[in-house]
């Protein structure tokens, strides 16, 4: 076994299905909850209705899926090759890529990018690919820890925030700049939630990619039941009973138990959610090929990329930058999720990955884009990039 790339056609169906429901749900976020809306209390009955709806299906669960399985990736990228030393520095190449395809991003669309955030923790992440279980569960204790914890210290030691910029109209590059300075200000408080994640992938992606490790059909039952159930109960708790959660006693004055219960309850909203999401899509693909989601996951890196390139100009030209309603958010999510199937499907009748992956693929190996036509071995990065 070495570190070469692969053919393509050794890629696993299900996780580019499973990339392409996830982001398909990206894309849903993005323009329902980031590009800014009218006052929640000029909403329709029908728009409360997407909102609450779009928060338990799609919020934060995407997200999940999306982190995770960018480790089970790398542990599939890890695990066919002898060469060890030599597949780590190739995936680490891979995320000096994958970082600057993000800033560029960032820095140009859209400066809620999730790429570069993901490089960078995943430097920290693959940190624990020879450690044991018990030590990579250990690690994820402790950042969840840090995560529901770091706040309270910090407001303790009575050290500032970093105040979310205003937006008085103007250049919207000066404002993304703005708001991206202030996101990789305050990164130290909420990137906790993604290293968390990336851990959970590898742990995952330790169990069934190197450990062989399978799910029957009535275990996979179980988990998509028991996920919705677990995801269901903690949004309830969540949702209608924060205030329970704030009047649960604590340390002195503090709220440290109260952060910790907190995190915990959206912890395991999202984890049934997207187990549940994740068990689903493996039954389905055992007898669908779903080759509408599975064409959006082989080219979700240029997808992921394009919801920018297609949202931002149009919502330039007219002016819905903070003047969205869930109604109109649906109608731009219906328009652009469609134009990508018919793009993504189009391209990989014509080449095997699309046109980000191969930029990817070529600063990583050196290789070059063929056309199916030429049928000459292309690589495929199984799932180790996000996308």
């Amino acid at each position: 076994m070495s570190s070469a790339p692969v053919q393509s056609n050794q890629r696993i169906q299900y996780l580019d299905v499973l990339r392409g429901f996830a982001i398909t749900g990206v894309l849903f976020a993005y323009v329902f909850w980031n590009l800014g809306t009218e006052p929640s209390n000029t909403f329709t009955t029908f728009d409360n209705i997407l909102n609450q709806a779009g928060y338990f299906i799609i919020d934060s669960k995407c997200y999940t899926i999306l982190a995770s399985l960018f480790m089970v990736g790398f542990v599939m990228h890890m695990n066919r090759s002898k060469d060890q030393a030599g597949s780590l520095n190739i995936f680490r190449r891979r995320l000096i890529g994958l970082w600057v395809i993000g800033m560029l991003h960032a820095l140009l669309l859209r400066n809620g990018d999730i790429l570069a955030p993901y490089a960078i923790l995943s430097f920290i992440a693959i940190l624990f690919y020879k450690s044991s279980n018990r030590t990579i569960i250990f690690a994820i204790v402790i950042v969840f820890l840090l995560q529901a914890e770091l706040p309270q210290l910090w407001r303790s030691l009575e050290l500032p925030f970093h105040q979310r910029p205003v937006n008085h109209g103007g250049n919207y590059w000066v404002q993304n700049f703005d708001w991206l300075k202030h996101w990789y200000a305050i990164a130290i408080f909420f990137w906790e939630t993604t290293l968390l994640l990336l851990l959970v992938g590898l742990l995952i992606g330790k169990a069934f990619i190197q450990n062989g490790k399978k799910l029957s059909y009535r275990q996979l039952i179980i988990i998509a039941i028991s996920g919705f159930l677990a995801g269901g109960l903690s949004y309830l708790v969540e949702t209608f009973y924060q205030s329970k959660i704030e009047a649960l006693p604590d340390i002195g004055n503090t709220y440290i138990l109260r952060a910790i219960v907190y995190y915990l309850v959206s912890f395991i909203h999202q984890i049934g959610m997207a187990s549940a999401y994740a068990s689903i899509f493996f039954l389905l693909a055992r007898n669908f090929k779903l080759n509408l989601l599975a064409n959006l996951g082989r080219m979700s890196l240029t997808n992921y990329i394009l919801q920018a390139l297609i949202v931002v100009p149009f919502c330039l030209v007219f002016n819905l930058f903070d003047h969205l309603t869930p109604t109109i958010a649906l109608i731009m999510f219906a328009v652009i999720w469609t134009l990508q199937v018919l793009f993504s499907r189009w391209w990989l009748k014509h080449f095997e990955f699309g046109p980000l992956e191969w930029v990817l693929r070529r600063f990583t190996y050196g290789k070059t884009l063929v056309s199916k036509k030429e049928k000459i071995q292309t690589e495929f990065v199984p799932a180790a990039v996000i996308f």
